[in-house]
């Protein structure tokens, strides 16, 4: 037990002194802490330089109540974001929420198979797509 006890502590001490060796090798080193510190500080100073002259550039433009820099869209989907289940490919259906390449696999499989969707309702007739898959992706699905 002392024996045990003994080598515990003999290991606990060596690992902090080659931990402590180490953070002075690295402090010291050229490309170490000290560097990596001014370099931070410097991008630091960059950021708020341009954060600065942002907001004053904002302060003298004049202000008009329709900008925005990315303006929402006044439709819930556009026509190019729904993927139209009885066309698309296997790459379009994998930009779905939760649609993999196997799913999309077996989307195309089961639309060979069974024919055209007749609803969109019915992609959960496919293995793997259930309602709360279907949940997630229900506004951007089209037939």
């Amino acid at each position: 037990m002392y024996h045990t006890l003994k080598n515990k502590c003999f290991t606990q001490l060596l690992i902090l002194v080659l931990s402590l060796m180490a953070d002075l090798t690295f402090a010291q080193s050229p490309s170490g802490y000290a560097e990596w510190k001014a370099m931070q500080q410097a991008q630091d100073q960059q950021l708020k330089k341009q954060s600065e002259a942002s907001k004053s550039k904002s302060a003298t433009a004049p202000s008009n109540a329709n900008y925005y820099l990315s303006r929402p869209s006044t439709q819930q989907n556009s026509r190019s974001d729904q993927v139209h289940l009885n066309t698309a490919s296997v790459d379009e259906l994998q930009t779905l929420h939760g649609i993999g390449q196997k799913k999309a696999e077996a989307i195309v499989q089961y639309r060979k198979s069974n024919g055209l969707f007749k609803s969109i309702d019915d992609i959960q007739q496919v293995k793997g797509i259930g309602p709360a898959l279907f949940a997630k992706n229900k506004a951007k699905l089209a037939l």
